[in-house]
């Protein structure tokens, strides 16, 4: 399933590309991250790219050019792990919402949250 974390960037705020890439690197040490040029195809949608797998199952993820979303595939579990993760990267004057890709639901991460929080809201909403 695919999983948004976005916020509208309402205060002109956004995620920086290289703050992300090094969050990446620095907290998730196993994922295998990429990093797109200015010519790659769909880049609006996959400016960085990464995947992470554990037990749990396998993450995809990418972030949109515009440093306000994240696309997540994979299972729930590890997609509120890393909307709760990413949480701590936007601005805090932010909303945070975490969705499905049909927006059948949302979710407002707070700063704090946990993934059993978020994983708890998102079954409630069912």
């Amino acid at each position: 399933m695919t999983y948004l974390a976005v916020f509208e960037g309402k205060s002109g705020q956004a995620v920086d590309r290289d703050v992300l890439v090094g969050a990446l690197r620095s907290d998730w040490p196993d994922a295998e991250v990429t990093v797109s040029s200015d010519a790659t195809p769909g880049r609006e949608v996959r400016d960085v790219a990464w995947t992470y797998g554990e037990t749990e199952g396998r993450i995809e993820g990418r972030s949109h050019i515009d440093g306000t979303c994240l696309y997540l595939e994979g299972p729930l579990r590890l997609a509120a792990r890393f909307a709760v993760w990413y949480r701590g990267l936007v601005p805090s004057v932010e909303e945070l919402i975490f969705c499905d890709d049909t927006y059948s639901f949302t979710v407002s991460v707070a700063a704090g949250a946990s993934p059993e929080s978020v994983e708890r809201a998102v079954e409630a909403s069912f």
